[in-house]
């Protein structure tokens, strides 16, 4: 693939090149094992996946989330979610949007919420004026989270990857994102009183780029306030389990050169994910979003 131009303001956009959306969103997903067994496929799922010209006007996709009770262990009163992609009204490129939100969150009486949205929008440049997309978190926020009854101060840092890199620098070369990751990391590792799964988890000097394209980070620093023993976005409650804040994970798919294709980057986001192993015994994945997106070639 030839080297992108300096000045890529000053390109024109390719009108037969090809974006394609993709963005999906969902409630809650659980695999329960104790007191009782069931799987619950994610709920008010929605999900984007269109390819989209220069012109056109955009695709919008919304779903309402009934409640759900199920037997005293876990509920939620409503919420929705929602993905949108269309092309920006600011640049070149193409925006892309997903929208999770949960109220009246309940688990086992232990972790309550009066909501909690997670969202996530992207914008990929034009084909031919760069390849690696801006991304905020603007909306993503806990309202009332409480443990054990107890309220907790959530330190959030939105701006986690910072602004986009300049000269369509990839997030996993730029050495500021890698550093904010690195510190948050640290964090965690150098925790007073941090348990062995912990240590094992995250241990200290854990290198930021794993190797297979991947890097994970949260959008939470901190938490206060808490019960049990709580380090970075991660509180460890005895007699209930795990609970991990602000999870995002961004994949960097590489393209193909020889045939004009990006490489391609997906952000995905799970607001709260419980691991019990006490009371109760299971998974449940609360508020999760996702998006990416890919240009190719016209012609």
């Amino acid at each position: 693939m030839a080297a992108l131009p300096n000045d890529l303001s000053m390109v024109e956009p390719d009108p037969d090149a090809v974006h394609e959306y993709y963005a999906e969103a969902d409630v809650l997903s659980a695999d329960i094992q104790q007191p009782v067994q069931d799987v619950i496929k994610p709920r008010a799922y929605v999900e984007l996946s269109k390819k989209g010209h220069c012109e056109d006007k955009g695709h919008y996709h919304y779903k309402k989330a009934d409640p759900l009770h199920l037997d005293g262990i876990l509920s939620y009163e409503g919420g929705y979610t929602q993905v949108a992609g269309h092309p920006s009204s600011k640049i070149a490129g193409f925006s892309t949007l997903a929208t999770s939100v949960i109220e009246g969150l309940n688990v086992l009486d232990v972790v309550t919420a009066d909501r909690v949205v997670a969202q996530i929008s992207t914008v990929h440049p034009a084909y031919g004026t760069g390849q690696v997309p801006s991304v905020t978190f603007l909306g993503t926020r806990f309202d009332n989270l409480r443990i054990a009854g107890h309220k907790v101060e959530v330190d959030r840092c939105l701006d986690i990857l910072g602004p986009k890199p300049a000269d369509d620098e990839s997030y996993f070369e730029n050495g500021n994102v890698l550093d904010r990751l690195s510190q948050q990391y640290d964090r965690i590792a150098t925790a007073a009183e941090l348990p062995d799964w912990a240590s094992e988890e995250y241990p200290r000097g854990q290198p930021v780029l794993n190797g297979n394209g991947t890097l994970k980070c949260s959008l939470v620093n901190r938490v206060a306030g808490a019960p049990g023993l709580s380090f970075g976005h991660v509180i460890d409650l005895p007699h209930f389990g795990k609970i991990f804040l602000g999870e995002l994970r961004v994949v960097r798919e590489l393209g193909d050169p020889n045939k004009g294709i990006y490489d391609k980057y997906r952000f995905h986001l799970t607001m709260i994910r419980v691991k019990m192993g006490c009371i109760g015994e299971g998974t449940t994945n609360i508020t999760t979003a996702e998006t990416n997106g890919q240009g190719k070639g016209g012609g």
